[in-house]
């Protein structure tokens, strides 16, 4: 039937074209990074290790508190230090207030359009105002929870390596906790928004991985969880490789020889069982079960996940305030010079890996979590383009309906991208 290119996918972070190719039963998929080149892997080198997590936080304003948190505690792993229980406690408060904030800009102004059969959420200002209102309440609160814990709400400054280098004053948390108790209802009600919506049950996925967790959906900590099974990070890096696809800015990449999905349906799928609160509450008010194995449940996996999270924020700042004194000294021991920290970012696990040598960065790795996804939003969309196709839709609708896919991934191709396109620039950094 021929190709159908999009071109500058709309309502995502960055720039991405689709090409779909059709020949007969051959349906061929790819995902082109578009965004400018973004080498950071080897603009840190020769660079000062604290120097760092300042820099790699400029990789996308949207994930700018992950990306600076994961950075420290690479580097804090490189050098043999171990952070405090209420040093990752206050890091892990900042790393919430920016899974809700990205949460918010993903499901309400580029996926809501969807769910409304509209071409933006600009539209809902005059038509329901009050929706807004709500949606940027939340997003205040969101904001004031990083700017509290990092100084503030975009490209944070306070987390350093074994330590933060101020705390918040009791009287800004208890604000901060007045608010989280008084905007409660709003987020429950703008979270059923997505839960009650119907999202297409095709196409399935199977390879989802995510950190396993252990007493909560962990963000910051622990072990890596996949369809073969938990293992250390280290173990999952050497199961994973890098394409360098000549069509992309960005790298793909397999985990032993498959696609595979990170994010939050990922967290869920592999966490369940450590959901809790409301948002437990909310899954069984709308009959969701978990694992699920359909792409488009990402989008309630993240509205679940903003309830949790503002909830898991209440709870961390209480237990906090409780203490007349919090811990902020770190363990330390010799470090062997190579530090690896694996996170999970709004959109999916993510890893930093740097190699010391006298206290400055020799080589880094940084894997992001949509670069991950590449691989897996081709296969996904070659599968919808094939049930599509055999519903009798048309090439028009087929667009309307990748898109739709691809935005539920919510991708961030400013994080992704690392090398011109038509180069071999690539090819030198995942040789």
């Amino acid at each position: 039937m021929g190709v159908v290119r999009i071109v500058e996918l709309p309502r995502i972070e960055g720039h991405l074209d689709v090409e779909i190719e059709i020949l007969g039963e051959d349906i061929r998929v790819r995902a082109m990074a578009r965004e400018g080149i973004r080498i950071y892997d080897m603009i840190l080198r020769g660079r000062e290790y604290s120097e760092v997590p300042d820099i790699v936080s400029r990789m996308c304003g949207v994930c700018s508190v992950i990306h600076r948190v994961t950075s420290v505690m690479a580097i804090e792993s490189a050098l043999g230090i171990t952070p405090s229980d209420d040093i990752l406690a206050l890091r892990e408060l900042a790393t919430i207030g920016g899974h809700v904030q990205s949460h918010l800009i993903h499901l309400f102004y580029f996926i809501l359009p969807d769910v409304l059969g509209i071409d933006s959420f600009i539209r809902l200002i005059d038509k329901n105002p009050g929706l807004i209102k709500k949606v940027m309440r939340i997003k205040g609160l969101a904001n004031s929870i990083i700017e509290a814990l990092s100084g503030r709400a975009v490209h944070p400054i306070t987390t350093v390596n074994a330590e933060t280098s101020f705390l918040p004053s009791r009287d800004k948390v208890y604000r901060i906790l007045d608010e989280l108790k008084a905007t409660k209802n709003i987020t429950l009600d703008i979270s059923k928004i997505f839960l009650e919506a119907e999202f297409p049950d095709i196409p399935k996925e199977e390879n989802f991985v995510s950190l396993a967790s252990r007493d909560s959906i962990n963000l910051l900590t622990g072990k890596i969880s996949t369809t073969s099974g938990v293992m250390e990070p280290q173990a999952f890096l050497e199961r994973i490789n890098a394409i360098v696809e000549e069509y992309s800015t960005a790298p793909h990449f397999l985990f032993d020889g498959k696609a595979y999905m990170v994010g939050s349906l990922s967290r869920l799928n592999n966490n369940y069982p450590l959901l809790n609160g409301s948002a437990r509450d909310l899954a069984k008010e709308f009959n969701l079960t978990f694992p699920s194995n359909s792409i488009f449940m990402n989008n309630k996996a993240q509205a679940l996940e903003i309830v949790y999270f503002l909830e898991r924020a209440e709870e961390i700042l209480g237990r906090l305030l409780e203490k007349d004194e919090l811990k902020l000294q770190s363990e330390k021991k010799h470090g062997n010079n190579f530090g690896l920290a694996a996170t999970e970012a709004p959109r999916g696990l993510l890893i930093h890996t740097y190699q010391l040598e006298n206290g400055k960065i020799i080589s880094a790795n940084i894997i992001t979590p949509t670069a991950q996804n590449l691989k897996n939003i081709e296969k996904n969309a070659s599968e919808y383009v094939r049930a599509l196709l055999n519903n009798n839709f048309d090439l028009g609708e087929i667009r309307k309906q990748i898109e739709f896919l691809v935005r539920s991934y919510d991708p961030c191709i400013s994080c992704a991208a690392r090398f011109r396109k038509s180069n071999n620039l690539g090819k030198k950094l995942y040789k």
